[in-house]
């Protein structure tokens, strides 16, 4: 996002393989100093606050049909709208008591 990039960031890290790639070590070595790794320990999705955001699209497209992969797109896309303009529930996300450390 555009509004963020003079910001200092915390990355919230799983240790993924593919965040370990050389385009993610390239782009986090010309950002020195404004990015802050906080890496979660191996198997531990309930640590994770982007799994809230998982729950909460999950929650709201269960029990829909959809026509076609467009429509379900449009879906996804339109509840991460929701959630981005919402910045009260993306809080709430992070006063979780799992989840909270990273705000202490």
């Amino acid at each position: 996002c555009w509004h963020y990039r003079r910001k200092n960031l915390l990355v919230i890290w799983d240790g993924a393989a593919i965040h370990r790639s050389q385009i993610v070590k390239e782009w986090l070595h010309k950002k020195p100093g404004r990015v802050h790794l906080e890496r979660l320990p191996a198997y531990s999705p309930m640590l994770n606050p982007v799994e809230l955001v998982w729950s909460q699209l999950k929650r709201a497209l269960k029990n829909r049909v959809f026509a076609d992969l467009e429509s379900l797109q449009g879906a996804v896309l339109e509840e991460v709208n929701y959630l981005q303009a919402d910045r009260e529930r993306i809080s709430c996300f992070f006063r979780k008591k799992e989840v909270a450390f990273f705000t202490d």
